[in-house]
C-alpha cells in the first residue's frame, strides 16, 4: 500500500492522538487510506472536550486555529476525503464559530462546523460522535467495525482530536518539537492555566513548570476531574503519558464531598445503553450514599463485584473508568486497603 510522505512524517515523529488514547496517528490515518473503495471518505476534528478539568482544546482554538484548520486540510488531502467537520462542544461552537468559519473560508478548504448537541461526557467518545452527527442517539457503537473503515454515514472516517490536527501541521511544515499541551487546575489556579511543554514530562516536573512545588499538603488528580488517577505528593515521579491535566486539590478536602462528585459524575453522564455501566454507577453512588451519609459499612464483596463488572463488561470507557478516581483516592492519598487490588489497575504505567 502505497504511504503518503505526510503519512511518512507523521510516523517518524511519533505523534500519538492527543485525545489520550495514545493510538498511532500514522496508522489510523494509514487505515482510513487503505479502506475500501468508496465515494465518500469523511475527516473529523473533536473538539468536545467535556472531561472536566481538561481545557487545552479551547486554548488551541484561542491561540492558533489556523494551524487547527491546516491540520484538518491536510488530512483531508493526503486521505483524498470528500469533507471534513470541527466538531464543537456547545461553548466552543458559541465562542469560535466565527473566527473559525472566516479560516474554513480562507483556507479554501471543505470544512464545515458540527455544533454538539449538548455538553455531555459520552459524546465525546468517538462512536457516539458519529451517531450525533447523524441524527441519531448519543451513544457508542459496538466495535469492530471501527470508524477507520466504518464511520460517519458507514463510511471510512477519521477521527482525531484539535491537539492531533494541531501537531500534524506543525509536523508538516518541520516545527513539531515533540511537544503537548497541559492544563493545571485547583489550588492555586483556580481559573486554570495551560503550557505547551515537552510530552516527556513526568507529573512533578510538570506541576514544576506550572511555578507549583508538591507537598503533603495536597493531593493530585491527573488525567482530568473525573476518570483521572488520584495520588500523593510522593507518587508524581511518573510519566504523563498524554493525559493532558492535573488537578491540586487540598489534603484537607472532605472525602465525602470528592467522592459522592466523582460517583455522581458518572451515573448522571451515563448513557444507560448497556446494562452494566447504568446500573453499575448507579448502584456504585447508592452504596457510597449510604456510606457517607447514613454512615452504613461498605459491603466490600459486593462493591468489588460491581466494580470488576464496570471494569471488564462496560460498552465503552465512561463504564470502565467510573470508579478509577475513587479507587486510587482511597488507595493513594488515604491509603486504604478497599479493594486495593482493583484500585491498581488505576495507575499510570
Amino acid at each position: 500500500m502505497f504511504t503518503p510522505s505526510l503519512i511518512k512524517k507523521i510516523n517518524k515523529a511519533g505523534l500519538v492522538g492527543r485525545g489520550c488514547n495514545n493510538f498511532s496517528t500514522a496508522k489510523k490515518w494509514q487505515a482510513v487510506l487503505a479502506a475500501r473503495a468508496s465515494k465518500e471518505k469523511y475527516v473529523v476534528c473533536n473538539v468536545s472536550e467535556s472531561e472536566p478539568g481538561v481545557f487545552k482544546d479551547k486554548y488551541i482554538l484561542e491561540h492558533y486555529p489556523e494551524k487547527v484548520i491546516d491540520g484538518i486540510a491536510l488530512a483531508i488531502k493526503t486521505l483524498k476525503a470528500t469533507k471534513g467537520f470541527i466538531y464543537l462542544n456547545p461553548e466552543y461552537f458559541s465562542l469560535f464559530q466565527d473566527n473559525l468559519n472566516l479560516l474554513i473560508k480562507k483556507s479554501g478548504a471543505p470544512i464545515e462546523l458540527y455544533e454538539k448537541p449538548m455538553h455531555d461526557y459520552v459524546g465525546g467518545e468517538e462512536t457516539a460522535l458519529l451517531n450525533s452527527m447523524e441524527g441519531k442517539r448519543v451513544e457508542p457503537r459496538l466495535k469492530p467495525p471501527y470508524p477507520t473503515t466504518h464511520g460517519l454515514f458507514g463510511e471510512p472516517t477519521l477521527v482525531n482530536n484539535c491537539e492531533t490536527f494541531y501537531s500534524v501541521s506543525l509536523i508538516n511544515s518541520g516545527n513539531y518539537k515533540k511537544n503537548c499541551f497541559y492544563c493545571v487546575s485547583g489550588v492555586g489556579f483556580s481559573d486554570g492555566q495551560v503550557k505547551e511543554l515537552s510530552e516527556s514530562l513526568k507529573v512533578k516536573e510538570v506541576l514544576s513548570a506550572f511555578g507549583h512545588n508538591p507537598s503533603e499538603e495536597y493531593f493530585y488528580q491527573v488525567g482530568g476531574g473525573a476518570a483521572g488517577t488520584c495520588y500523593n505528593h510522593t507518587q508524581l515521579n511518573r510519566a504523563f503519558n498524554s493525559l493532558a491535566s492535573a488537578i491540586i486539590y487540598p489534603s484537607s478536602q472532605s472525602e465525602k464531598d470528592v467522592v459522592m462528585r466523582w460517583a455522581d459524575f458518572f451515573k448522571n453522564e451515563s448513557c444507560g445503553q448497556c446494562v452494566p455501566c447504568r446500573e453499575g454507577t448507579y448502584r456504585l453512588r447508592n452504596m457510597l450514599e449510604k456510606h457517607y451519609l447514613a454512615d452504613e459499612q461498605i459491603d466490600k464483596k459486593l462493591f468489588e463485584h460491581i466494580v470488576f463488572s464496570l471494569q471488564n463488561t462496560s460498552l465503552c470507557p465512561l463504564g470502565k473508568v467510573s470508579a478509577n478516581a475513587i479507587l486510587s483516592y482511597w488507595k493513594n492519598v488515604l491509603a486504604r486497603d478497599v479493594l486495593a487490588e482493583q484500585g491498581e489497575k488505576c495507575d499510570i504505567k
